[in-house]
């Protein structure tokens, strides 16, 4: 019986605004998150601030306002789908908008907010980074544990930087990884997100977890040089960017 792949990717910093307002839903390690980011949102020096969202000026008085929309028991919050909410580079080269809805659900993404999130789940907007809060590491590693294990059957492609890889160590179940560089086999990390997008993109597309199979498609501006076991029980595929 052939399983559907799924994909791991990254948060973004870039998110789209607005949604549909309703009520978040929550587990108790999202509580915990969520509550922490209020109270630094509510007594956080600048300083503290400018270090847990990562922006100045006028970014950084709209990220203390999401965060501090975020307080109460049931919040009632702008909602819109992970793959519609997040926007960044990876996101962009996904385009999950041009992508069948079903397929959605076969994306994770590793949110600092929300632990591990499935790309049609809703998610608010907002704005944490994953030092900004003490222990906030060492709680996903803990609390991601029993979401992992939940997954259904399926290959797993690990298209994660090394600090959101760090996230999933322990976690006992084979899957696959991407290393991209460039022509005189220099690993790319400045763009590596959008190859990472355009890997993900190809896996849905042609509902393809193989690695095999996955060697034999066409990644606009790029080419495949092979692949290796990686130390996770799956294999390690070379990207190569092209000039």
């Amino acid at each position: 019986m052939k399983h559907s792949p799924f994909i791991f990717l990254a948060p973004s910093e870039d998110k789209a605004p607005g949604g549909v307002p309703g009520h978040l839903a929550e587990t108790p390690a999202q509580r915990w998150v969520r509550e922490r980011l209020v109270a630094l949102a509510k007594t956080g020096s600048p300083e503290a601030l400018k270090k847990a969202f990562d922006v100045k000026d006028l970014a950084l008085d709209k990220a203390r306002t999401e965060a501090l929309a975020l307080a109460g028991r049931a919040p009632t919050l702008p909602l819109m789908p992970a793959l519609a909410r997040y926007s960044g580079v990876a996101f962009q080269a996904l385009d999950a908008a041009s992508l069948p809805g079903e397929v959605w659900s076969q994306v994770f993404v590793l949110s600092n907010l929300r632990g591990l999130v499935r790309g049609d789940e809703v998610v608010p907007p907002y704005k944490l980074k994953l030092g900004a809060i003490p222990g906030l590491k060492t709680h996903w590693r803990k609390a991601l544990r029993a979401q992992l294990e939940a997954l259904p059957e399926g290959p797993v492609w690990e298209l994660l930087p090394g600090d959101s890889a760090d996230l999933l160590k322990g976690w006992a179940r084979p899957r696959h990884t991407l290393e991209i560089v460039d022509g005189r086999g220099k690993a790319i990390s400045h763009f590596s997100k959008k190859y990472r997008g355009l890997v993900g993109r190809w896996i849905l597309e042609h509902q393809q977890g193989d690695p095999r199979r996955v060697l034999k498609g066409r990644i606009p501006g790029c080419h495949w040089a092979g692949s290796a076991d990686n130390e996770l029980g799956g294999l390690n595929l070379r990207l190569v960017v092209e000039p």
